[in-house]
């Protein structure tokens, strides 16, 4: 069993090789018979039970490693098909930018902490220009995200805030996180200072 582990956790590192090989053009293919070996690896040792913990253990870390680079791996193909792939320039690695960023603010303004409110459509167009961006970015679906739908879903959860009581108002802030690129709303207390 401890040699099986070895064993896939050395596949699973060479497969990661593989696909940045295949991203980077050098590979003309996927490996997908690599990857097809791994998951019947995966899928036998998941059904037997471990009675040694430490090997448990080290089994879920590698399946658990295994899974996100597949995440990873499929967010960047979806990003090639698409055509929003790019390498980055200063290390000729794969790039999928800004989906490796927690949080990007919505403006210069939000990055100093002035409130921002929903006043006018020109604020809510920029921060759903934004989205869409981030979202094209990450390789996230864009179409069926029109303007009106994006203002009507933001002033709902603006208008639930507010009845909520003690929020003037909220600041909007493009955030992405694990790959999903989501819009935070972030009350603004009566006095106009965040919570």
């Amino acid at each position: 069993m401890r040699e099986d582990i070895d064993i896939l956790d050395s596949k699973i590192s060479r497969l990661k090789v593989e696909y940045e090989q295949y991203f980077l053009r050098i590979l003309k293919r996927e490996p997908v018979r690599l990857r097809e070996e791994i998951d019947r690896m995966v899928l036998r040792y998941s059904s037997v039970p471990i009675t040694n913990t430490a090997l448990k253990f080290r089994f879920s870390s590698i399946v658990s490693r295994y899974n996100s680079y597949k995440q990873y791996w499929a967010r960047t193909i979806r990003a090639i098909n698409e055509g929003t792939y790019r390498k980055r320039p200063e290390t000729g690695g794969a790039e999928v930018a800004p989906c490796n960023q927690d949080s990007r603010p919505l403006s210069a303004e939000a990055r100093h902490g002035a409130p921002q409110g929903l006043d006018g459509d020109d604020r809510l167009k920029k921060t759903y220009h934004e989205f869409i961006d981030a979202r094209k970015a990450c390789g996230e679906p864009t179409r069926g995200i029109s303007f009106e739908r994006f203002k009507r879903a933001i002033e709902d959860q603006r208008r639930r805030l507010l009845e909520k009581g003690g929020v003037k108002d909220v600041d909007l802030r493009v955030r992405t996180k694990d790959g999903k690129v989501r819009v935070a709303l972030i009350p603004l207390g009566t006095d106009n200072k965040k919570y």
